[in-house]
Formats: C-alpha cells, sequence, structure tokens
C-alpha cells in the first residue's frame, strides 16, 4: 500500500506569496498614478486656452514686479523661461494631457500585474515611465522643465530599482 502524505509534493500546491515590500511599492503606485490619471481627465474635461492665458498673463505680470525690485537680475532669466515654458504647455496642452492619461494608465496596469505577480507588469511600468518623458522632447529646455523632470527622473529611477528586486517573486 502507498503511502500518500497529504503534504507530500504533489499534492502541495503553495502559490508565490507577495512580498510586504513588493505591495506597500504596487499600492503606492495605485494611489499616485491613479491620482495622476484622475487629474488628468479632470483637467482634460476642464481646460479652457483662454483661462490658462490669462492666468499665465497674471502670473507673469507679478514676477515682472518682483524683479523690479530684484537688484542682482537673477529673476529676469527665470522669467522668460516661464513664459517660454507657459506658452509651450498652452500650444500642446491636448498632447500633453492625453499622453499623461494613457502614461498614468500604463503605470496603473504595470503596477496591477506586479500585484498579481507577474513580470510583465514591471516591463509595463517601465514603459509607461517613457511615455510619460514624452512630453520633455515637446518643450524648449529651459530651468523649470530641467528641474521638473529631474526630480521626477529621481522618483522613476528609484521606483524601478525597488521593483527590479522583486523580479524574483515574479513568473
Amino acid at each position: 500500500m502507498e503511502d500518500q502524505h497529504f503534504l507530500d509534493n504533489d499534492n502541495l500546491k503553495v502559490e508565490n506569496e507577495r512580498p510586504t515590500f513588493l505591495t506597500v511599492l504596487c499600492i503606492i503606485t495605485f494611489v499616485i498614478s491613479g491620482l495622476f490619471f484622475l487629474s488628468g481627465v479632470y483637467g482634460a474635461m476642464t481646460y479652457q486656452k483662454e483661462a490658462q492665458i490669462e492666468a499665465n498673463e497674471i502670473a507673469l505680470e507679478q514676477m515682472i514686479e518682483i524683479a523690479a525690485t530684484d537688484e542682482t537680475g537673477a529673476v529676469d532669466g527665470v522669467i522668460s523661461s516661464m513664459e517660454v515654458f507657459n506658452t509651450e504647455n498652452i500650444e500642446n496642452a491636448s498632447t500633453i494631457m492625453t499622453i499623461n492619461i494613457i502614461a498614468s494608465l500604463l503605470s496603473l496596469l504595470g503596477a496591477f500585474f506586479m500585484y498579481s505577480l507577474k513580470k510583465i507588469g514591471f516591463h509595463t511600468y517601465i514603459v509607461s515611465k517613457l511615455v510619460s518623458a514624452i512630453p520633455l522632447l515637446l518643450y524648449t529646455l529651459s530651468m523649470p522643465v530641467v528641474l521638473g523632470y529631474g526630480v521626477f527622473l529621481l522618483f522613476t529611477l528609484a521606483f524601478i530599482i525597488m521593483y527590479s528586486r522583486n523580479l524574483k517573486h515574479m513568473k
């Protein structure tokens, strides 16, 4: 008579357990990408070009007033770069919003797959980060653009490294 123990390898169906750190990373990505997605959709639905132009003119006037009191002249360079940045942002608004919505959806999808312990999620997440960098190609490089995307790049690299440390748990 065969001795079949209920815990032998054939009958034991152990599923991979998701590490706590991966769970935390995925939840952070769900929250942040979800907020970016909702913000992008809301922005696309409520965007008014004329109102944005008016708001930019008011901000520019305020910066010019500040520059008048600045004796170093450092604000002048910031004003011109912000003016270029704001103009390009208005001209490319629909493209930028569409790219941001797509990138947020890809990021959410990648996090969902990684939460389900599928490696394709890591690759989808990386693609989402590459897609979200496309607006950088639309802008003239200026200090605000470089600083904004520099901070974005640091967080992106940190998350990619942290996710890559969990690839061994994914199929």
